[in-house]
């Protein structure tokens, strides 16, 4: 099956492309064939080591912080997930404490081959960064690096992420976008 994803460029037009997947049981999640019609560009290869670094942020959720406070008690990627992307090929580096309300200690996440660091450290050193809500106070940051998120582009509160987004050029891949089925 394909999956389309949507992202927000830091120019502001929608680029969309889409990621292919094999069957169970195959060794590669990646499809050899090509994705578009008349594609003439050659297979992608993996380098060996680390190939993208990808980081995982904390929501801010705090049981002892204000009754105001917007954070979340989820985490936006769980060590078994973690351990998969890492296999791989990427870099995983998790956000100290990221993982705690959710039930995943941050040894959960090293034994599974992940770093642990701080929340600037993650920034700085991720070119791809997970969060469930767009960390819109710390945009400034993420000039240039890309962010999976719950924007929720079509609802006005998203509208103002993209534009934040945007004029940070930060490019957002709004997970609301993929398509998605349920089944009873």
């Amino acid at each position: 099956a394909n999956i389309a994803v949507f992202v927000y460029s830091s120019c502001g037009h929608i680029d969309s492309f889409a990621c292919g997947w094999q069957g169970a049981g195959d060794e590669s999640m990646a499809s050899a064939a090509p994705l578009l019609k008349n594609d003439t560009l050659p297979a992608a290869t993996a380098a060996a080591g680390v190939g993208l670094e990808l980081g995982v942020l904390h929501e801010g959720y705090a049981p002892d912080s204000k009754p105001t406070s917007t954070g979340d008690q989820r985490v936006s990627l769980v060590p078994s997930v973690a351990e998969q992307l890492i296999k791989d090929g990427y870099g995983v580096i998790v956000e100290r404490g990221a993982g705690v309300y959710s039930g995943f200690a941050d040894s959960a996440y090293e034994e599974k081959g992940c770093r642990i660091a701080s929340r600037a450290e993650v920034i700085q050193k991720s070119q791809v960064l997970f969060s469930i809500e767009p960390p819109v106070n710390d945009f400034a940051p993420l000039k240039g690096k890309t962010l999976i998120s719950w924007v929720g582009r079509l609802q006005d509160k998203g509208k103002d992420i993209v534009a934040k987004a945007n004029a940070a050029q930060i490019r957002l891949i709004d997970v609301t976008a993929v398509p998605r089925i349920t089944i009873a």
